[in-house]
């Protein structure tokens, strides 16, 4: 296929579409696994989530078996699970402590910084294993930011930091929302679903769908006298009820709008809220801790981290894609360190009853993808999907799909090369507005 054959972005007629073979090709997604997977940051985990010397966490990041830990000094690793003898895992366990990772095929065993320690029948080796193979090995770049810890398989790509851009602000309104910090509550949303992996990044974005889709969750909130998501009347920061979306270099992109929500909290939480708005405001100024308390945003990180903070809620995501047509799914709350039990509750209880298994909002985003996956079956007849809405206004609004143009554009350009233009749009953290430089 050629670069036109995917992406049709023609800026005369406002008009940007997106070929539905980069949906349902098994061509696609082996370039997608090399060029994408292979070659961006990928999340792993939490720093929370492995507090104490010889935790561990294993996961499958980027197609990989990998084991997330701290060694025996506290250190941070990341290494592959994968045994060098004949490949088996060393670590069959999804999380615990551990000195040792032992590969129960063979019995070669690893120290959990990665060194090869022991192998059974070792005298029958004419070259000594641990002199050949060394360790377990690493992903080419291992980096954190703010407690965040993510990898990258390729060696030349640019760092951490400069991936990132200036698309980490909003990683930070996460990160600062307690003094003490964030941290990841015990235990994991996962689930599959039969769609593609992009159409799941589309969807994390998309401010458009809620009305639709979402009703039932639209319906309640205005039952119990509270408002819903886009139709209020307050402003934040200058972003409008209507709310606004933004692009990043590097496929990365934020919408938001002023939260709702809170209403349907307990004093006692509100009263929590007030507090750590209080401390933002003190430690950070009136704007940014508007924006971290009073803006809800959905944010993805190319390619395929989303952030969203919905004010009741704060949930971390990525998936993989296991074919073109099925991905699956790892969801985490994050809380601020220090709230009490009843705060921990209500964003338990949040999670489960608006993301969970049996919510308001993740079953029905599922049926939905998986009926767009369905319809790309008449892809013969009808070609190209439309991701056009917004284009050319100057300031996108959160229902519009700016933030999955800009996603766009960076997929184009890591499976064709074409580097295609930003739209123009500029955001300013909202502590720097109205300071000169």
């Amino acid at each position: 296929m050629t670069a036109e054959q995917f992406i049709i972005d023609d800026r005369e007629n406002n008009l940007f579409r997106v070929n539905r073979e980069a949906f349902t090709s098994e061509d696609v997604l082996q370039r997608e696994r090399k060029e994408i997977f292979g070659k961006t940051w990928l999340y792993v985990g939490h720093e929370s989530e492995i507090p104490g010397k010889n935790d561990f966490q294993t996961r499958d990041v980027g197609g990989r078996p990998v084991i997330f830990n701290r060694d025996r000094h506290g250190d941070v690793r990341v290494l592959l699970n994968t045994c060098l003898h004949r490949g088996s895992s060393v670590c069959r366990h999804s999380s615990g402590n551990a000195k040792i990772f032992t590969c129960f095929y063979h019995g070669w065993a690893y120290r959990n910084s990665g060194e090869l320690v022991n192998v059974p029948g070792n005298e029958d080796y004419k070259s000594e294993p641990a002199a050949v193979y060394k360790g377990l090995q690493s992903p080419a770049q291992v980096d954190s930011y703010r407690g965040l810890y993510f990898v990258n398989f390729d060696p030349d790509a640019p760092d951490l930091l400069t991936f990132l851009g200036e698309a980490r602000y909003f990683i930070d309104l996460a990160a600062d929302q307690s003094p003490e910090g964030v941290a990841i509550l015990e235990g994991t949303h996962k689930y599959s679903l039969k769609a593609n992996w992009k159409l799941l990044v589309e969807n994390s974005i998309d401010g458009y769908h809620a009305k639709s889709v979402h009703h039932t969750y639209f319906e309640m909130m205005m039952e119990l006298g509270a408002t819903p998501p886009m139709l209020g009347k307050d402003t934040v920061n200058g972003v409008a009820p209507a709310g606004m979306g933004t692009e990043f270099p590097n496929g990365h992109a934020t919408l938001m709008y002023p939260a709702n929500g809170l209403p349907l909290a307990t004093d006692s939480v509100k009263q929590t809220l007030a507090g750590l708005r209080s401390q933002a405001e003190q430690a950070f100024g009136e704007n940014y801790a508007n924006a971290m308390f009073g803006l809800a945003r959905n944010s993805v990180f190319f390619p395929s981290l989303i952030l969203i903070d919905l004010s009741f809620g704060l949930t971390l995501r990525t998936f993989y894609p296991v074919s073109a047509s099925e991905t699956l799914v790892t969801g985490w709350q994050i809380i601020p360190k220090g709230v009490d039990e009843e705060f921990v509750k209500y964003r338990i209880n949040n999670a489960l009853t608006f993301w969970g298994p049996a919510g308001l909002a993740t079953p029905d985003d599922v049926e939905a993808l998986e009926q767009a996956q369905k319809g790309f079956g008449a892809r013969g007849e009808v070609g190209w999907s439309d991701v056009s809405k917004g284009m050319g206004k100057p300031v996108p609004a959160a229902n519009d799909e700016l933030q999955m143009r800009s996603w766009w554009r960076e997929w184009n350009r890591r499976i064709t090369g074409e580097q295609l233009p930003t739209e123009g749009t500029s955001f300013v953290p909202f502590d720097k507005q109205g300071v000169d430089a």
